[in-house]
């Protein structure tokens, strides 16, 4: 069993040094659903989720009629209206070729028959937006399976695609490595920001100071998957950019395994934990459950994402990741600022079996301050102002996460 905490140390205080991406865009990290983490298949034909509730193997590929199931559960669960604004695609949606003629990306019109234009109409009217997928690459990664003489990465079509991506409605860009070429990024960028659209451009290559001023987002670890360990080690890993994200460019860490967490007993709390570590770090928030599915009723994965008051501390208009500022065993002490004076705290249990007692010197943070402190999880402001040292009782493989207003 794990040992109460000792009370927190404080870290150095981190400037914010971002320049932004001057597109307007990316004010606050973007909301929306991305289906790689639940509807990937890799290249060798493997499912990124095996998912235990669908029929073998566990995993279907995203096509039309998946992305407008999604769109439309996004509308039904209230879910747009809480801010998931984007639908994304991954990789997938070509046929791994360009026309010969035109040079242009070819669509796999047996996953998407009526084309992306006509499916990025049909988002907009359900007020919507629609983001696709690129790489700086000559083959996109999924494409691979079609062999060396693939072509439909971007490198060296960047502006093509990214005429053709404005042309069909896109609002968002996800642009992967996938054995990329550096000067790829820029390229792409410059070329979005030449079509005149508003597209919202993310990236995975260039991080930290390499990405502000070349992206609105940028990947900061390796992919994820549905484990506490994995989503974990991210978020210590994306602690590290802290100082360069803020409006306009965000630290990504990859996107949401909420409600891939399958332990019934735990996947709750873990799902709370992964949804309180990337509100709290400004990370955009890209759904990668299937939000469709026919869920027990002890399963918490839709109020968790559309939990209004964590979404508010990760649209926070001053834009500050919170930061990791104590560790103990398994537990660990994330905080951070708020616009108006507030401040943000979350206290972890890495402990799967057993709740920990997790101290924290308020004052050593914040200052000899006291506040009124709200548990957001449980939508409940507690009765006494706190201050000085305070001791947090944490279930297993959860999150207090508070809320601290002066």
């Amino acid at each position: 069993k794990m040992a109460p905490s000792s009370a927190v140390t404080v870290v150095a205080a981190v400037a914010i040094t971002t320049a932004a991406l001057d597109n307007g865009l990316g004010q606050t990290p973007p909301l929306g659903f991305n289906p790689w983490n639940c509807f990937g298949v890799d290249s060798r034909g493997g499912c990124k989720l095996v998912n235990p509730h669908l029929p073998p193997p566990g995993c279907h590929p995203f096509n039309e009629s998946t992305i407008l199931s999604i769109a439309e559960a996004l509308v039904r669960t209230g879910l747009r209206d809480a801010g998931y604004e984007f639908v994304n695609l991954d990789c997938g949606w070509t046929t791994g070729y360009r026309n010969l003629t035109t040079g242009r990306l070819i669509v796999n019109r047996e996953k998407f028959p009526h084309g992306i234009a006509w499916l990025a109409d049909q988002l907009h009217a359900m007020g919507l937006k629609f983001g696709i997928y690129a790489s700086a690459s000559k083959t996109q990664c999924c494409s691979r399976k079609y062999g060396p003489s693939a072509n439909d990465g971007s490198y060296g079509h960047e502006k093509t695609d990214a005429d053709t991506f404005a042309s069909w409605g896109i609002d968002y860009l996800k642009y992967d490595d996938c054995e990329p070429f550096a000067e790829s990024y820029k390229v792409m960028r410059d070329a979005l920001n030449a079509t005149g659209r508003p597209i919202f451009y993310s990236v995975h290559g260039p991080v930290g100071a390499e990405a502000v001023g070349l992206a609105n987002a940028w990947r900061t670890t390796s992919d994820i998957d549905n484990t506490w360990g994995s989503f974990v080690k991210r978020a210590v890993l994306n602690d590290q950019y802290a100082a360069h994200a803020g409006p306009g460019g965000w630290n990504m860490p990859d996107m949401l395994e909420v409600g891939n967490f399958f332990d019934p007993s735990l996947g709750n709390a873990e799902s709370r934990t992964m949804m309180s570590l990337w509100a709290i770090a400004k990370a955009p928030l890209l759904i990668g459950t299937d939000i469709t599915l026919d869920r027990d009723p002890s399963d918490s994965t839709l109020d968790i994402l559309g939990n209004a008051e964590v979404i508010r501390i990760n649209q926070d208009p001053l834009g500050e990741q919170a930061r990791l500022v104590h560790t103990s065993g398994a537990s660990q002490v994330w905080a951070g600022s708020l616009d108006g004076g507030h401040r943000v705290l979350a206290a972890v249990n890495g402990d799967n079996s057993t709740a920990v007692d997790v101290t924290v010197d308020l004052s050593a943070l914040f200052g000899e301050a006291t506040f009124v402190a709200r548990d957001v999880w449980k939508g409940e402001t507690w009765k006494e102002p706190v201050s000085g040292t305070v001791t947090l009782k944490v279930d297993p493989h959860d999150t207090l996460l508070l809320r601290l207003e002066p």
